[in-house]
């Protein structure tokens, strides 16, 4: 038995019929909202799977890979996301968050596992105390720039679900929009997004004949995205695609859990951002 859970995050694209306002908005000088799972705007190159990021720039062999036009993976990730687990030989350059503190468990103060399984969500929420550490945009794009001044190689931006990499790609891809005139013309021009993400999030069940992803009620709800425009949504079921009784991490679409690509938790100090460097070893 299916059991419906959170309503369904930005998944408004299944409502084909429902989102021809929304589905390929464009005007002159904007982003199309028509690429990422959060039907955030793109300016981006494009999206990647995790298994083609795997393929090419971990694999690094075989016939089925290009090795003349390399891709790097860049983890977005905050430190404690990037020790738990990261894709081998990925870069870290944490957006926007370089780290964050949990509340401790209310019912337990001496519980030290405050931290999903993958190091990247808190159990008992966020510590906001001052103790947190982020990275402005600007600072982001000139870190970026200083570890990566070829503008025309491929990159592949990840983070744990596909939200704070489509983020980073589009102020990579288009620094004046999001920096200033004085950034005109110092974007880069193959930056993808890595769809799933590390973790990624709750795998749903589609309807074969319609398209549509299937849902508890017919009940939709208007849904605000980026820069005001409107999509519709529903809350839909999340499948337990490993059968183990209960829908959680393990059954999420993302690198680690359901797609079960490698990962690696060595820290090397050359892929290791300058920023996030105190912050590596907290928890």
């Amino acid at each position: 038995m299916h059991t419906p859970l959170r309503p369904l995050r930005m998944f408004a694209t299944a409502l084909a019929m429902l989102t021809a306002t929304a589905a390929t908005v464009t005007t002159a000088g904007e982003g199309t909202l028509d690429g990422n799972r959060y039907f955030y705007e793109r300016y981006y190159a494009g999206e990647i799977s995790t298994a083609r990021s795997f393929l090419e720039a971990v694999v690094k062999q075989g016939r089925w890979v290009d090795r003349s036009d390399p891709l790097t993976i860049v983890d977005v990730r905050d430190a404690s996301e990037y020790k738990a687990g990261h894709p081998e030989g990925s870069v870290h350059i944490p957006f926007p968050r370089i780290y964050q503190t949990c509340n401790e468990n209310p019912n337990d103060p001496s519980d030290t596992v405050l931290r999903s399984v993958d190091g990247g969500a808190c159990l008992y929420g966020t510590n906001r105390d001052g103790t947190s550490a982020s990275m402005s945009p600007e600072s982001l794009f000139l870190a970026f720039e200083a570890r990566f001044p070829d503008k025309s190689a491929r990159y592949a931006l990840l983070c744990r679900t596909g939200s704070r990499s489509v983020r980073a790609g589009n102020i990579l891809a288009n620094p004046e929009k999001y920096l200033g005139s004085s950034y005109a013309g110092r974007g880069y021009s193959r930056v993808y997004n890595i769809w799933e993400g590390f973790v990624g999030l709750p795998i749903n069940p589609v309807q074969v004949r319609s398209g549509l992803v299937i849902g508890p009620k017919s009940e939709t709800t208007e849904i605000t995205l980026d820069q005001g425009f409107t999509a519709w949504g529903f809350e839909a079921y999340e499948l337990d695609v490993n059968n183990d009784g209960k829908v959680d991490i393990f059954d999420y679409d993302g690198w680690r859990f359901h797609q079960g690509l490698p990962y690696v938790t060595r820290m090397l100090p050359q892929a290791l951002s300058a920023d996030a460097m105190p912050y590596y070893y907290m928890d």
